[in-house]
C-alpha cells in the first residue's frame, strides 16, 4: 500500500468545438480563456511555488488563431510565462477521432512548426481528453516530431479505459517508436469527481477515490496527477479563481496530500525520472469505443471520406505543376486551412449536447448545420483546387474546346455548343503505377457551369441550362503511373466477357447469383479459382441489409444506462434486446447489360426506409464486385442501426484491417481495453483462411465488424462466430452530442476481391487505392503532342504508400514514403535523385541531417525533392 502524498493539479478547458456552446463561439472563447489564465498566473505569481496558478492549453488549433490575432505583445507574455512553467500547450491540434488519414495526422501536428519557430512557443507534450483511444500512428509520429510525452484522460460514458487505470506505460508504435503515456482519470476529476476547489463536497469526495487507490497494488505512485476543469462549464469552460484560492487555502492549513497546479511537462519529468524504467511497455492500437458515433452522420461521414482521398489527388496535381516550374493557384496556408476544415468533421464534437433530447431546437439544429458545414466547405475546396490544378496541367498536353454560349432557347442547339470531331477524354492518374480503367464519359457541357468542379465529379442529372445529356458512355484505357492518357470520346468498349440473364450476372472473374425471394446474392462464385465465397450468417445472407431497433421500453437506457457517480460513469448492457429485420418484401430484380458492367438491381422493401435499392456490378475484365446500397431514410429517433452483411465461406479466419494506414491483426495489435466490438476502417479489410481470402473496401462507412452483428457485446477477446464482415453503416445509439436521426438519401459502397493464400497488405492496400482513388476524366481536350505521358514519376515499391505535395514550410516537393509490409524495404534514393535534389525533412518538414537508406517495417520518412 502505497500512501498518495502529493496531487499535481493540471487546470484547463476541454476543447470541444461544439456541445455546450455554437463552434464559432466556442472559437472565441477558448481565446479569451487564455488571456484570463495569465492574468491568473500573473495574480497568484508572489505565491509558493505550489499555490502559483498554472493553465494547459489542451490542443494548438484554437491557441494558434488566438495568439496569431492577438499579436506579438500577447505572445511575447505567453512565451515569458511559459518560460516561468506558469502555461503549457499540446500538440494536438484537436481532440481526434481514428477517422484521419495519415496525411491528416501529420498536418494537424503542423500548427506545433509555427507555434515553435513563429512565435518561439515550446510544445513538449500532447493531451486526448474525453475520447476513449488515440490512433497508433501518433504513438510514432509525436516522438518523431519532439514530443515526449502523451497524457489521455478518458471519458468511460459508452467507452472503457484500458486497465489499469490510472497508470503509466510506455507506448511503441507501428514502427517502434516509444512514447511515455499517462492513461488518466477524466478531464473533469479534479471539479467535479473529487470535488476539488468546493468546501463543502471535498472532504466526502476525495477520500474514497484516495482510499481505493492507495490499496490497488496497480497504482504503486505516490503522486497523483489529476486534470481539472471549470466545475460548471466543465466543456469549453473559463479559468477559475476559486480554484486558486482554494489551493493556496488546503496547503496553509497542512493537509494532505499536498496539492500543486501542475502541467504536463511538469508531470512528465517526475514521471520519466521516478518510474521510467518501471513502467512496462504496452503495444497496440488504441481502438476508440467512440467512432460508432460516425455512422449517425452516414451521408457527411460519406462525403468527407471521399474528401481525404480528393484532397490528396488535388496535392499531387498540385505538385506536378511545381516540378514544372509552376505554382499552384491555392496553396500554403489555404490548403492548410482545407486540412483544418476536414479534420474539423472528424474531430469528436459531432453537435450540441441537446442533439437528442431536442432534435429540433434552434441550438442543436445550428451545431449541427455547422458541424455539417465543415465536411460540405472542405469538399467544395477540395474540388475547386482539384479542378483548378487538373485544367492548368490539361493547358500543357492539350487544346480545351472553345466554351459554348447559354442558350435562351434562340439558338440552334449544334451552334451554342460547339463540338470537335478531334476532341478526347484526357484521363490523369494520380497513384505511382499504371492502371488500366474504366472510366465513365462526363456528359458534354460546353464549358458550362460549375466552374469549381472537374466534368467526371460532377452529377449527370444537373444540365445548367446548357447541352442535352449525352448517353452514358465508359471506356477502358491504361494510363502511366503519375501520369495521363487520352482516349476518344466516342467508340464502344471491349466488355464481351459480360453476361446478364435471369437472377446472373456474370465477368471473366465472378459469377454472381441473386436470391429472388430475399435480394441477397446466393453465390458469388471465383470462375479461376473454382470455389464459392458467398455464405450466410443468422441475420440473412450475402450483401443483404438489416434493420435493427431496441426492443425495450428502455430505449438508449437499454444499451448504456448512464451513471456518473459510478468508477466508470455507467453500464454497458451486454447483449440488449434488439429486434433486427431483413427486408420484409423483394419488390424487383432486374439484371442488364451497360458499357462495362454486368447489374443486378434489386429494390426491396425495408423497415425505417422510404426506398431501399441494391446496385451489384461486376465490371468488365476486373477481379471486383460492386455492392452499392441507396437508401432514402425516414426520420427515426427511437435508437436504431443498419447493417450490411458480407458472410464469407472459408475454411477458418484470420482477419487484418487497415485502422490509419496500418495492417492492423484485431486483439494482437490491440490496447487491453480498447474495443473489440467494430472498428473503425480507413479502406481496407480481410479475411483468410490460409488458402483463400476475400478483401473488402468500405468507400462511405467506415466501421466494421467481424463475423456476425456484435454491437453491445463488450467483447474482451476477439473471437468471431464465422468468417465475414459486417459493415455498421448507421446508428444514433448515443444519449449526447450525435444526430438523433438520419432522414434522408445515404449511399453504402463498397468494393469485394478474392485472393489466393494469407492475406497480403500490399495487395489490399493495391486494390483498396484503385477503388478509392478516381481517376481524373476531363473530356473534350484535342492532344498537341504525346497521348500518353508521365508528368512525375514517383517510386513504387509494393506494400509502400507513396505521395506527394507541395511545400508548406520552403520551396519544392515534399516527398512521403510509409512502409505499410511487415519487412524492411530499400529506399529508392536513385529514383527520387531523378525527380530533383533530396534532402531528408521530418514530418514537420523541418530539415533532418541524414537521409534513411531503408524503412523498417510500418516505418515512415519525409522527403524534400527541389526540382531542377
Amino acid at each position: 500500500m502505497t500512501q498518495i502524498t502529493r496531487i499535481l493539479i493540471a487546470n484547463h478547458t476541454h476543447h470541444d468545438i461544439g456541445f455546450n456552446d455554437y463552434q464559432d463561439v466556442a472559437f472565441r472563447q477558448h481565446g479569451e480563456f487564455v488571456r484570463d489564465a495569465l492574468d491568473l498566473i500573473e495574480a497568484t505569481a508572489d505565491r509558493r511555488p505550489s499555490d502559483r496558478y498554472r493553465w494547459v492549453c489542451e490542443v494548438t488549433g484554437p491557441l494558434m488563431k488566438y495568439l496569431r490575432e492577438a499579436g506579438p505583445a500577447e505572445q511575447e507574455r505567453f512565451r515569458y510565462w511559459q518560460a516561468q512553467g506558469a502555461i503549457d500547450v499540446a500538440a494536438m491540434q484537436y481532440n481526434l477521432t481514428p477517422l484521419l488519414t495519415p496525411e491528416q495526422m501529420r498536418r494537424s501536428l503542423y500548427p506545433v512548426r509555427v507555434l515553435r519557430e513563429e512565435m518561439g512557443i515550446e510544445v513538449e507534450t500532447a493531451m486526448q481528453d474525453d475520447v476513449n483511444g488515440i490512433s497508433w500512428l501518433f504513438a510514432d509520429l509525436l516522438p518523431m516530431i519532439g514530443v515526449d510525452f502523451l497524457t489521455l484522460a478518458i471519458n468511460q460514458s459508452r467507452g472503457r479505459a484500458p486497465r489499469p487505470f490510472p497508470g503509466g506505460f510506455w507506448w511503441e508504435g507501428p514502427a517502434g517508436n516509444r512514447l511515455l503515456t499517462w492513461n488518466g482519470f477524466h478531464y473533469l476529476f479534479g471539479r467535479s469527481q473529487a470535488k476539488l476547489g468546493d468546501w463543502r463536497f471535498v472532504d466526502e469526495s476525495l477520500p474514497p477515490y484516495l482510499d481505493a487507490l492507495e490499496r490497488d497494488e496497480s497504482f504503486p505512485f505516490d503522486t497523483l496527477y489529476v486534470e481539472s476543469t471549470h466545475p460548471m462549464r466543465v466543456d469549453n469552460g473559463p479559468p477559475d479563481a476559486r480554484m486558486a484560492e482554494f489551493v493556496r487555502q488546503w496547503n496553509d492549513e497542512g493537509r494532505t496530500p499536498v496539492l500543486e497546479f501542475s502541467t504536463p511537462r511538469i508531470f512528465r519529468d517526475h514521471l520519466r525520472e521516478e518510474w521510467g524504467d518501471r513502467l512496462p511497455t504496452w503495444r497496440g492500437d488504441w481502438t476508440d469505443w467512440w467512432a460508432d458515433g460516425a455512422a449517425s452522420s452516414a451521408y457527411e461521414t460519406g462525403l468527407n471520406r471521399v474528401t481525404h482521398e480528393l484532397l490528396a489527388s488535388a496535392e499531387t496535381l498540385a505538385s506536378w505543376l511545381v516540378a514544372d516550374g509552376r505554382q499552384p493557384e491555392l496553396a500554403g496556408d489555404f490548403v492548410e486551412r482545407v486540412y483544418e476544415t476536414m479534420t474539423l468533421y472528424d474531430e469528436h464534437t459531432w453537435g450540441a449536447f441537446s442533439s437528442i433530447d431536442a432534435p429540433d431546437s434552434l441550438f442543436t439544429k445550428a451545431q449541427w448545420n455547422r458541424k455539417a458545414n465543415f465536411a460540405y466547405d472542405a469538399a467544395m475546396h477540395t474540388h475547386d483546387m482539384l479542378t483548378r490544378s487538373a485544367r492548368r496541367l490539361a493547358d500543357g498536353v492539350a487544346t480545351r474546346l472553345p466554351e459554348g454560349r447559354f442558350n435562351l432557347g434562340d439558338l440552334d442547339t449544334d451552334a451554342a455548343y460547339p463540338t470537335d470531331p478531334d476532341a478526347q477524354l484526357l484521363v490523369f492518374n494520380t497513384l505511382p503505377y499504371e492502371r488500366t480503367m474504366i472510366v465513365e464519359v462526363p456528359e458534354f457541357r460546353s464549358g458550362g457551369a460549375p466552374g469549381g468542379m472537374v466534368e467526371s465529379f460532377f452529377p449527370r442529372d444537373v444540365p445548367w441550362g446548357g447541352p442535352p445529356h449525352t448517353d452514358l458512355a465508359r471506356r477502358r484505357l491504361t494510363v502511366p503511373g503519375g501520369g495521363y492518357a487520352f482516349t476518344p470520346i466516342d467508340g464502344g468498349i471491349d466488355d464481351d466477357d459480360l453476361v446478364a440473364e435471369d437472377l446472373r450476372i456474370e465477368n471473366e472473374a465472378y459469377r454472381v447469383d441473386i436470391d429472388g425471394a430475399t435480394g441477397a446474392i446466393a453465390s458469388w462464385f471465383d470462375k479461376r479459382a473454382g470455389r464459392e465465397y458467398a455464405d450466410t450468417m443468422p441475420e440473412g445472407g450475402f450483401a443483404q441489409i438489416v434493420h435493427e431497433t431496441v426492443d425495450s421500453p428502455l430505449g438508449r437506457d437499454a444499451l448504456y444506462l448512464q451513471d456518473f457517480g459510478s468508477w466508470d460513469f455507467g453500464y454497458w448492457q451486454q447483449d440488449p434486446p434488439f429486434d433486427r429485420r431483413a427486408p420484409e418484401a423483394v419488390r424487383s430484380v432486374r439484371t442488364f447489360l451497360e458499357p462495362g458492367y454486368a447489374v443486378a438491381e434489386i429494390e426491396v422493401e425495408l423497415r425505417g426506409c422510404s426506398s431501399a435499392k441494391l446496385r451489384i456490378a461486376l465490371p468488365s475484365r476486373e477481379d471486383a464486385l460492386h455492392v452499392d446500397w441507396h437508401l432514402d431514410r425516414l426520420p427515426v429517433t427511437d435508437p436504431e442501426s443498419i447493417y450490411v452483411l458480407f458472410p464469407t465461406k472459408l475454411d477458418q479466419q484470420t482477419y487484418t484491417l487497415d485502422v490509419n494506414g496500418v495492417p492492423l491483426a484485431p486483439e494482437t495489435d490491440q490496447l487491453p481495453g480498447a474495443v473489440r466490438d467494430f472498428f473503425p476502417l480507413r479502406r481496407w479489410a480481410d479475411v483468410s483462411d490460409g488458402a483463400n481470402g476475400v478483401t473488402i473496401v468500405a468507400l462511405d462507412a467506415p466501421l466494421l465488424q467481424l463475423g456476425g452483428i456484435s454491437t453491445n457485446q463488450i467483447i474482451e477477446v476477439v473471437s468471431p462466430a464465422r468468417p465475414g464482415f459486417v459493415s455498421w453503416a448507421m446508428n444514433n445509439h448515443w444519449m449526447v452530442n450525435f444526430k438523433a436521426s438520419q432522414e434522408g438519401v445515404a449511399a453504402l459502397r463498397y468494393r469485394l476481391t478474392t485472393h489466393e493464400g494469407e492475406c497480403d497488405p500490399a495487395q489490399a492496400q493495391r486494390f483498396a487505392e484503385t477503388e478509392s482513388i478516381a481517376p481524373i476524366v476531363l473530356r473534350d481536350y484535342v492532344p498537341i503532342g504525346d497521348e500518353r505521358g508521365i508528368l512525375f514519376a514517383l517510386p513504387e515499391i509494393a506494400g509502400v504508400e507513396a505521395s506527394v505535395k507541395p511545400a508548406t514550410f520552403g520551396d519544392g516537393l515534399i516527398v512521403r514514403l510509409r512502409n505499410n509490409t511487415d519487412s524492411t524495404v530499400e529506399v529508392p534514393l536513385d529514383a527520387l535523385r531523378a525527380l530533383g535534389a533530396v534532402d531528408a525533412v521530418g514530418v514537420l518538414e523541418e530539415p533532418l541531417s541524414e537521409l534513411p537508406s531503408a524503412l523498417i517495417a510500418n516505418q515512415q520518412a519525409s522527403f524534400r525533392i527541389t526540382p531542377r
